[in-house]
């Protein structure tokens, strides 16, 4: 692995520059030479991998990667947009290269600079998180893709007006959505950064559209809920960290923006869907009815230092929820399959919580045999405790 690999690779950066990964950015995401390095690693042991899942596909690096390769996809999401993105991304492209309807997406190039910008003033309470100006141009152009009659060409457009949202609002995406600063705000010309954006797709679908040899399956949105047996050769993934942050309310611009939700109020719907992994997920009324052996430790450690009464919680549920993941993949893939994770340790209050080391005892409780692991990078929590990213690499032994 080259050292730009290892240093970056376990994060989106890289991904900014290659064609298609880089049409939505996803702070939670690596970056696809990341995935190829490893799957070229997987390849040199078992040249035969058919299929491989990916049971947390955010933005759909594994999938597109696997695509690219000739090898069929599988995945799970819980975030309905981030699917959007996944399905836009892969089987969207392959749908245009084959159909030859690019210039439906091209005609935009010309509409979108002849529109008239409607007057809009509210947004069901999302207005507070934009300039009055940029609010009427971003729904001006929501308005005039909403009548696309064809939906791939349709999702591709909202891809690209989802792509420029938190860039058009008073918001910023710094690990959490939040408002930008006075020297962070720039009031953004709506229009042009849609049509570069909507320009770069077009290039990306006319250039590379025809590298993408196999589509993409989505099995079920949480991958608790994952019925397959003896279907996956291979597993590559990076689990949400346990680590606070809200998955959910970092695109609410954007669930709003494809109409998966009307209002805020409607965010706690998807906050039970998936595993618990932030602070949003669990209430006080919580109650973790099971918490794993190898857990209860570092919960005693936690309950008289934590800021936050729902944060022994979160970590209790986290790794409940983690092993019903790894209980269903050992069903799922085949003996002698592979599982790769990427995955970070954790601190609360103080309290270091070793992720990787759990989630490995409670992999090897279903048969994944951990054969390599290898440190990406170091992190910082917010006190100093130096933390790390690494890959844990297992084989199922049935």
């Amino acid at each position: 692995m080259t050292s730009l690999v290892k240093e970056k690779g376990g994060t989106f950066s890289l991904n900014k520059s290659e064609p298609i990964h880089r049409w939505y950015s996803y702070v939670e995401g690596y970056s696809c030479c990341l995935i190829k390095e490893e799957l070229h690693k997987l390849l040199s042991m078992n040249s035969n991998i058919k299929g491989i899942y990916d049971p947390f596909c955010g933005t759909g690096t594994t999938a597109l990667v696997a695509s690219c390769q000739g090898i069929s996809s599988f995945y799970s999401e819980s975030n309905p947009f981030m699917q959007k993105v996944i399905e836009t991304k892969i089987n969207g492209v392959s749908a245009i290269s084959k159909s030859h309807t690019i210039f439906k997406l091209e005609k935009y190039l010309d509409w979108v600079p002849k529109c008239k910008v409607q007057k809009y003033g509210s947004w069901n309470g999302f207005e507070k998180f934009f300039d009055s100006k940029q609010l009427d141009g971003l729904l001006t152009i929501k308005a005039l893709i909403s009548d696309e009659e064809d939906q791939v060409i349709k999702d591709v457009l909202f891809i690209a007006l989802s792509a420029i949202v938190v860039k058009v609002s008073k918001m910023t995406r710094r690990g959490d959505l939040r408002y930008a600063t006075e020297k962070e705000y720039k009031a953004e010309d709506v229009f042009k950064c849609f049509l570069e954006k909507l320009q770069e797709i077009i290039i990306d679908i006319k250039n590379y559209g025809d590298r993408l040899k196999c589509g993409t399956v989505k099995i079920c949105e949480d991958a608790r809920d994952n019925q397959y047996v003896d279907a996956f050769d291979c597993v590559i993934t990076s689990p949400p960290y346990l680590n606070g942050t809200n998955y959910i309310r970092n695109t609410k611009l954007e669930l709003k923006l494809n109409d998966f939700i009307s209002d805020e109020k409607e965010l706690p719907v998807f906050h039970s869907k998936g595993i618990v992994a932030g602070i949003n997920n669990v209430s006080k009324r919580t109650n973790i009815e099971l918490i794993l052996p190898i857990v209860k430790p570092y919960i005693e450690m936690l309950k008289p230092v934590s800021y936050d009464e729902r944060i022994p919680k979160m970590v209790a549920g986290y790794f409940r929820d983690m092993d019903k993941v790894i209980e269903k993949l050992s069903i799922s893939v085949k003996n002698g399959g592979f599982f790769t994770m990427d995955i970070g340790d954790s601190q609360f209050a103080g309290v270091h919580i070793p992720t990787h080391q759990i989630l490995s005892e409670i992999c090897s409780d279903y048969g994944f045999r951990l054969y390599d692991e290898e440190v990406l990078r170091q992190r910082h929590s917010k006190n100093g405790m130096i933390l790390s990213q690494r890959l844990l690499r297992y084989r199922l032994e049935k």
